[in-house]
């Protein structure tokens, strides 16, 4: 007997995948070193803006690091809507569950970056 899948779990996955496939596109151009030191996009601090050595370095570590979130993401998108298929789940259990797979990667990301911004 197929299970049906509830249309909030179908739209917290497509936002998850959404938001992943978006920082992984901005993501791409800092770990390739081609954004500039300025004020609109990067991993922008005092620090970082004061050396392009620093600029540069640190935007290759938090592209490499949001990608990562960003496929961690992914997969929790995929764990969402098997979980919604297969389980017996409540939706409201479901959306709850979804918007920490989607809030809780990103607060990690920020937490990392924070450290590592600490040790520049």
């Amino acid at each position: 007997m197929a299970l049906s899948m509830h249309w909030t779990t179908i739209a917290i996955a497509v936002s998850i995948f959404f938001m992943a496939a978006l920082l992984v596109g901005l993501s791409i151009p800092l770990v390739q070193g081609k954004v500039p030191p300025n004020s609109a996009y990067g991993f922008r601090t005092s620090k970082t803006l004061a050396d392009p050595s620093i600029w540069y370095e640190a935007n290759r570590f938090a592209g490499r690091v949001t990608i990562t979130v960003s496929i961690v993401m992914i997969a929790l998108g995929i764990a969402l809507l098997l979980l919604d298929r297969y389980t017996k789940l409540d939706p409201n259990s479901l959306i709850v569950l979804g918007l920490a797979f989607e809030i809780v990667p990103l607060l990690v990301l920020t937490l990392v970056l924070f450290l590592y911004h600490r040790n520049l």
